[in-house]
């Protein structure tokens, strides 16, 4: 019995250490989202949303992600939509204005479809963030967004002003900022929806938060 198997165990093809290993992802210097997610971080070659009204900590978390990018000397874009990031307080946060482009959202959206994929087909930036104030990207152009981060190994994340309860699929990973909580809506391999308390959150990535990590000063 076992002889006549031994044929059969020779065409099994074996995974090798790094075929196992979780995908690849860029952290956001945020424990509690670092460990929680498989990529720890948000997934590279894919699509990732923040959801969040200005002031929540979408954008903070964006700058956090930053960070940690520039730390491996790599270069980060943004497509700003009205949110000034003001030089002096990314200087102040580490941020490496040599490697980082801001370019202004366009009116259009086949213009902002463009924009994207030249980014990405650049092969220049290791993390796209995209600032809009609701998320009118059609689906067909998500795709097409989604395959070529697959292709160049972009992370490209959106960060949007007006929350969906939509959970759109294309999206590997769904944040959504409120003022005392975050939920994780969507997280590909992890139980969701996962929430952090604010306390938990904002004492790591928002430093106008001193002494209440829940309250923000005024």
């Amino acid at each position: 019995m076992n002889t006549m198997a031994l044929p059969a165990l020779a065409n099994i093809n074996f995974l090798s250490p790094e075929e196992l290993a979780p995908p690849a992802g860029v952290p956001t210097g945020v424990s509690t989202f670092d460990d929680f997610l498989l990529w720890r971080g948000v997934p590279k070659g894919d699509l990732t949303l923040f959801q969040g009204s200005p002031g929540t900590g979408a954008t903070s978390l964006w700058i956090q992600l930053t960070q940690k990018a520039h730390e491996q000397d790599k270069w980060v874009a943004w497509v700003n939509s009205g949110q000034n990031l003001f030089p002096t307080h990314l200087a102040s946060k580490k941020i490496n204005l040599k490697k980082l482009l801001v370019v202004k959202e366009p009116s259009e959206q086949e213009q902002l479809f463009w924009i994207l994929q030249e980014m990405i087909t650049s092969s220049l930036f290791e993390v796209i963030g995209c600032q809009l104030k609701e998320m009118f990207l059609k689906n067909h152009q998500l795709q097409k967004l989604k395959k070529l981060c697959r292709f160049h190994k972009v992370a490209l994340v959106f960060v949007c002003q007006r929350a969906s309860k939509f959970i759109n699929p294309l999206f590997s990973l769904i944040i959504q900022f409120q003022r005392d909580f975050v939920t994780v809506q969507r997280a590909l391999h992890r139980p969701t929806p996962f929430h952090i308390a604010g306390s938990t959150l904002y004492a790591n990535f928002m430093p106008q938060l001193k002494n209440h990590a829940n309250k923000l000063l005024g």
